[in-house]
């Protein structure tokens, strides 16, 4: 996996593309909200990544992570 993000970000510096910023999507338990488990990725900015987080959230209680800022976090659906 690493190679691949390593493979990713030479061929966007070399063709101009935007920057990509790491986030952490970190699912919760609904009674407890500890973290179950998490999914890592790259995005291009914020909203793409909010776009990302929520096709993979499946209606559970999840936060979304960059470095040390909260970018979103989310209710389980009822």
């Amino acid at each position: 996996m690493e190679q691949r993000r390593q493979q990713r970000r030479a061929a966007q510096r070399s063709s101009g593309d935007a920057p990509v910023a790491q986030y952490r999507l970190y699912f919760l338990q609904s009674v407890d909200r500890l973290i179950s488990h998490s999914h890592e990725f790259e995005a291009v900015d914020d909203e793409r990544a909010i776009h990302i987080a929520e096709s993979w959230r499946e209606g559970r209680a999840a936060e979304l992570w960059t470095g040390a800022r909260k970018v979103k976090s989310w209710e389980p659906d009822r």
